[in-house]
């Protein structure tokens, strides 16, 4: 996913009957449009704006935000007035593995961890082209022992993210299993990027509907990301990885969004091998939708009120077993 420097909807008027999806990607085209005369935006121009952006969107009311930075562990703490203690989301953001951080992503863990009445813990993890993988599966690891080390029981754990940080909770899940280690009680997953080779056809057959993101970009990110590494690893790329009892998962997806054949395959193979899989596909939605929730308020804030009483049920029923 590409990072613009200036506001989505800054400067543009719409026609009240224009649906707020089809605003949002007017905007995003105009913006994109505009820019393509200068020169492309540097590693760090993206990830400034792209925290600049998204950091000032405010936290869900009635969060307690606190930050950790503990042997190498970097990230927060968000706990929603009136959540159960004993339950938690750890969460890792997109960013194409190279840009994104827990600031740009507070906004949407804690109405994440609202919406669900958990824990939240918001992590950072090392980035390409500084450090490729498998630095960022590493932080993703030791953030994981980081919440078991607060006292949380695997069971009671939902581990999350989008895009790339989908790419990296279903990788989480893979090299814990691989490591002999008890898995979380369920995997959240929105619009994740699960092949870095870019495969399949939904390339081309939605392409043409994805305003945001494109095989070139992603292809970019990839090289950054698995530097001498393999992409068809399953590591690099879970698409590939066994699926033989895994968690429970819920995968959102929009229609519009080149990444749409991440999931449906995902689905498809994970239901082959036996484990309980929840995919919803949103018509006309765009890549992880929910993070633009402050201007696409009606699909982002119903899809985070689906994914919170999601990780609810899914925690309760595990307490229940």
């Amino acid at each position: 996913m590409f990072a613009p420097e200036l506001s989505l909807l800054n400067g543009r008027r719409y026609n009240m009957s224009e649906s707020e999806i089809a605003a949002f990607k007017c905007g995003w085209i105009e913006q994109m449009a505009a820019m393509a005369g200068g020169p492309p935006p540097t590693i760090e121009q993206q990830r400034a704006a792209f925290d600049a952006e998204h950091g000032a969107v405010p936290p869900a009311e009635n969060c307690m935000i606190t930050s950790i930075g503990r042997d190498g562990v970097r990230g927060e703490r968000i706990v929603p007035t009136g959540a159960d203690t004993d339950k938690a989301l750890l969460y890792h953001h997109g960013g194409g593995h190279v840009f994104g951080s827990s600031l740009s992503h507070r906004h949407l863990v804690s109405r994440l961890a609202s919406a669900a009445g958990v824990v939240a813990y918001n992590m950072d993890y090392a980035l390409a082209p500084e450090a490729p993988y498998p630095a960022g599966l590493d932080d993703a690891v030791n953030a994981w022992q980081f919440v078991i080390d607060e006292g949380f029981q695997p069971r009671d754990i939902v581990v999350g993210g989008e895009s790339a940080g989908g790419n990296l909770t279903l990788a989480l899940v893979l090299k814990l299993r691989e490591m002999g280690r008890a898995l979380p009680g369920g995997a959240y997953l929105l619009s994740p990027w699960l092949d870095l080779t870019q495969s399949g056809d939904a390339y081309d057959i939605r392409g043409p509907h994805d305003p945001m993101v494109s095989r070139d970009i992603l292809q970019g990110m990839a090289d950054m990301y698995c530097a001498h590494a393999v992409p068809e690893d399953p590591l690099l790329s879970p698409l590939n990885g066994d699926m033989t009892d895994l968690p429970p998962m819920l995968v959102q997806v929009g229609t519009d969004e080149v990444l749409l054949g991440d999931s449906t395959r995902l689905a498809h193979r994970a239901a082959l091998a036996g484990n309980d899989m929840t995919l919803r596909i949103w018509p006309e939605m765009i890549h992880a939708w929910l993070l633009f929730h402050h201007v696409l308020p009606v699909a982002g804030n119903a899809a985070i009120a689906e994914a919170g009483q999601w990780i609810s049920a899914r925690l309760k029923a595990e307490r229940q077993a």
